[in-house]
């Protein structure tokens, strides 16, 4: 339902497209025509790890177009991420109640929807990162070496998709170090970094500059240490809480869903001092320790990093890839703290259960109403907050007699992207921009001159 559901959102205008789409596109592009690893502005795409260009040019190969291959990519991507986190919970959880509401909430969430309808790379992140985090805690569960390696495999995978991918890469390695001998935490580490290393030298050697070979930008938004804690307590709690809630009642419905996270771990090792030897497994903590901790290390990195390496503000996209994991923690924190308050029993016969899963159907509904009415928007007008496959651009009659006409030489235009998608080229040095205050005179003869209005 979860990959149906993209489908159907992005089945007229296609995935929303930004600036960003378009150098992961025209890279795919450009790497299939054998013009090398660059944009369409000629410039090696370094500001991203290569997997999704490399999987676009891969699905381009057998003849899928490199926008319709990123939109299935990411409605997969989703579909599956809901089926990971739902058969996680189905093996830890104790209250199927529960399971079904926590799944529900996953398949619902709006962060998640969004940025699987758009065309970047965060839902496969999100994808790789969860299945990185269940197979540490498979491997905290079990101690065997399977799990272990396939959580390298994953981390690297995500580590490849976007650079944040460090957090999972040091997340693994500190979560491995108190549970495993010093030598699989150090075997998890080159395993999941060795790929990255090897891009990160590739794009040193291709624009020799090691700060921008990481994708550093040059005006980065210089957020406090407070401002970003601030922004990130504001984010999560509007994971939480309907939208246009004022800001101290979110604040305070947050902490309230921290706060029930913090009671169950303190009621959890509290009865573990007290339970029988007979029943030591049911209250391990193992299972979340992967998630938790991974939540808090990005959440560091994030604060610490971001506001030095890119000029926006740490934001609902910034932080998607804790929000499955959160999600999946605090229910089972709520699962073992309700069973234990129920005296060991089935726990979905507690009275409190039925109430908190009664209350998060609630949300869950007004999730997908939510989504169903961008859904609808999407298929009429397309996503309209900064993208260009919409309505308004798709009935342009520039765009219209670029489309039908074939352009030779350069096209100069203030929106260059728009040209691109536009006229469907390749070719790096059909594209340039041209600043607004630049004299008519001084473009070369037989170039074409392109505006596009707001």
């Amino acid at each position: 339902l979860g990959t149906a559901h993209i489908l159907v959102r992005t089945a007229t205008y296609g995935a929303a497209v930004t600036n960003d789409s378009i150098l992961l596109f025209s890279t795919a592009l450009n790497f299939l025509a054998g013009e090398g690893w660059q944009d369409f502005t000629g410039t090696p795409l370094v500001g991203w790890p290569p997997l999704f260009p490399l999987l676009l040019a891969a699905l381009g190969w057998v003849g899928i177009e490199p926008l319709e291959a990123g939109r299935w990519i990411n409605a997969t991507a989703f579909g599956l991420t809901i089926l990971v986190a739902g058969c996680w919970l189905r093996s830890n959880l104790r209250s199927r109640g529960l399971v079904l509401a926590a799944t529900a909430a996953t398949a619902a969430a709006l962060p998640l929807s969004h940025w699987a309808s758009t065309f970047k790379t965060e839902s496969i992140f999100v994808l790789f990162t969860l299945l990185a985090l269940v197979q540490l805690a498979a491997f905290l569960n079990r101690r065997t070496a399977a799990p272990l390696w396939w959580a390298a495999v994953f981390t690297a995978l995500a580590a490849l998709t976007r650079y944040p991918g460090v957090a999972l890469i040091g997340t693994g390695v500190l979560v491995l170090l108190p549970f495993a001998r010093l030598r699989q935490p150090l075997a998890f580490g080159a395993v999941s970094s060795v790929p990255l290393l090897a891009v990160l030298a590739h794009n040193w050697a291709a624009i020799g500059n090691l700060r921008w070979a990481t994708g550093y930008r040059t005006d980065p938004s210089g957020q406090s240490l407070f401002e970003g804690l601030s922004q990130v307590v504001k984010v999560v709690c509007g994971w939480v809480v309907p939208r246009h809630t004022p800001d101290g009642l979110a604040y305070l419905l947050g902490l309230a869903v921290l706060a029930v996270g913090l009671a169950g771990v303190a009621v959890i090792l509290r009865y573990r001092q007290s339970a029988p030897e007979t029943e030591p497994a049911s209250l391990r903590l193992e299972p979340i320790i992967p998630f938790g901790g991974f939540a808090l290390a990005y959440l560091v990195f994030m604060v610490a990093v971001v506001p030095f390496t890119v000029e926006q503000e740490i934001d609902s996209r910034y932080l998607l890839p804790i929000y499955v994991p959160l999600l999946l923690a605090t229910v089972f924190l709520l699962d073992r703290s309700l069973s234990i308050a129920a005296g060991g029993g089935p726990a979905a016969t507690s009275w409190l259960v039925s109430l908190i899963v009664l209350t998060t159907l609630a949300h869950v509904g007004f999730s997908a109403y939510r989504n169903l009415r961008l859904t609808a928007q999407a298929w009429r007008a397309g996503y309209e907050n900064g993208t260009y496959n919409i309505a308004r651009w798709q009935h342009s009659e520039t765009l219209k007699y670029l489309r039908d006409h074939h352009i030779e030489g350069r096209i100069y235009s203030n929106r260059r992207p728009l040209a691109l998608l536009a006229a469907g080229a390749t070719d790096s040095e059909k594209h340039r921009n041209i600043p607004r205050k630049m004299g008519w005179t001084e473009i070369e003869v037989g170039a074409h001159l392109v505006w596009f209005e707001q």
